[in-house]
Order: C-alpha cells, then sequence, then structure tokens
C-alpha cells in the first residue's frame, strides 16, 4: 500500500498523520540533520493533500525543534534532530526515576478525595482516599505521554503544590519516612483513541504503551496507582541483564 493508500484509509487528522511520517523520515535520517526539506508542493503532490495540510504539519515539526524555516530560503531538518529523544522505559527502580528527569507534567485534571477505580486494587490494599491528577508529560517540548494518577491522599496533604507541579515519584522516594517495598509495573501495547491523539499529536489508531504501575508501603497499601499512555514512536523498553554473573 503506497502512502496515499495508506493515507486516504487512515483516520484522524490529516496533518498530524504527514507530521508523523516526516518525524519519522527525520528520526530516521532519511532526511539529514541539517538538510534541505522538499518543498510544500513536491510534499503536497507526494501525499496528494493540499499545500496547507503540508504546512500544518510542517508547523507541528517546528514547534518540536525539528525543522527550522526561513524565508526565501526553505525549510531545513534541524542539525540535532536525527538525534531522537527516545524515552527509556526500564524494569527497574533507578530506570523509573531517571526517565522523568527532563519532563515537564501539565495538570489536565485534578479531583481530591476520590477512591481507587474497580480493578485498580487487585495487588494491594487502598488507603483511605486519593488525589487524583491527569496530566500531560512533555520532554524536549514534545508531549509523550498523558497519565491518570492514584496518590495516598495523607501522602499528597503534606506537600500539596509540589505533588501536584512536580514529578511524583522521584519525590515520593526522597520523602522522610516513606518506605516504596514493592513497585508494579505492566507494559501493555495499544492503539490511540480520538482524545489521546489529540493530546499527544498523532494520529487516531496510532500504537501507544500503556503501562500501569503501583508502589505499595511494607503493610501493603497502595501508595500510587497509575496509568501512562506513551507514544508508539518515542518510547522504548530497554532491559539490561549481566550474564557474566557467576561464569568464571
Amino acid at each position: 500500500m503506497n502512502i496515499r493508500s495508506q493515507l486516504k484509509s487512515s483516520t484522524g487528522k490529516l496533518y498530524e498523520q504527514i507530521a508523523t511520517l516526516m518525524r519519522k523520515r527525520i528520526t530516521t535520517g532519511a532526511w539529514a540533520a541539517g538538510g534541505r526539506v522538499p518543498i510544500l508542493k513536491e510534499l503536497a503532490e507526494e501525499f496528494g493533500v493540499a499545500v496547507i495540510t503540508v504546512r500544518q504539519a510542517l508547523t507541528i515539526l517546528e514547534a518540536e525543534g525539528l525543522i527550522w524555516r526561513r524565508q526565501g530560503k526553505g525549510t531545513f531538518v534541524a542539525e540535532r534532530a536525527n538525534d531522537q529523544h527516545w524515552i527509556k522505559l526500564g524494569t527497574d527502580w533507578s530506570s523509573m526515576i531517571y526517565i522523568w528527569a527532563a519532563t515537564k507534567p501539565h495538570i489536565l485534571a485534578a479531583e481530591e478525595d476520590v477512591t481507587l477505580p474497580h480493578g485498580w486494587d487487585d495487588n494491594g490494599i487502598p488507603a483511605t482516599s486519593y488525589r487524583f491528577l491527569r496530566r500531560l508529560h512533555r520532554s524536549h517540548e514534545i508531549p509523550y505521554a498523558v497519565l491518570n494518577i492514584y496518590l495516598d491522599a495523607a501522602l499528597w496533604r503534606t506537600d500539596p503544590d509540589r505533588f501536584d507541579t512536580q514529578m511524583i515519584i522521584p519525590f515520593l522516594q526522597d520523602l522522610p519516612g516513606i518506605v516504596i517495598a514493592e513497585a508494579r509495573q505492566t507494559l501493555t501495547i495499544s492503539t490511540a483513541d480520538l482524545e489521546i491523539s489529540e493530546l499527544l499529536h498523532i494520529s487516531v489508531g496510532s500504537p501507544v504503551g500503556e503501562v500501569r504501575r503501583q508502589f505499595l508501603s511494607p503493610v501493603g497499601r497502595i501508595l500510587y496507582a497509575g496509568l501512562a499512555v506513551y507514544r508508539g514512536d518515542l518510547v522504548m523498553l530497554e532491559t539490561v541483564q549481566d550474564l557474566s554473573r557467576g561464569k568464571k
């Protein structure tokens, strides 16, 4: 199936789908860093869309810092655009902390004194109530994840402003008197619905990774429960195992 057929058969906004295709060309090096991007007319003909649709797609890439435009000169790939900013999902605690180092959270919704949804308490004991946060996470100005978070309300009340505005897990780890005895993480591959596609600037039906996390206290109380939906084109699962241990 050629590109035009793929675009016609796909759902979602055309300019976002085209932005995804062009982004891939940049991150894979098909469009080299510093190189000139084909002119609007050529791209519109290739994709079988109007020039204005291509222009909208390029505006997204420009906002992400992948390209730059100069009147009378053309459009060019940014010098470091091929250095894709992967969000690496590890399987150990230290890597869970590391992935949020460059993240900027933005609150989409918040509620106080809510209970865990059905099925979210399978592995532990629910707290009396929770602080609910729905947040959008960005890295290098690119939206990469939408999170639904349930934080033990008793913990949240110790420093509401910081929990609401900063990355929760690194802060939770450093909170005096709090011991996280068990961390659970599961990954499921899914597709983006309309709301997720609009928040993450991807097409409806694009692949996403759904990661569920739970952090339990020594007595099994669920301190934190969350569901994070990650863009499939920016996230990788990385596992490193030292197989040399025990060998002479």
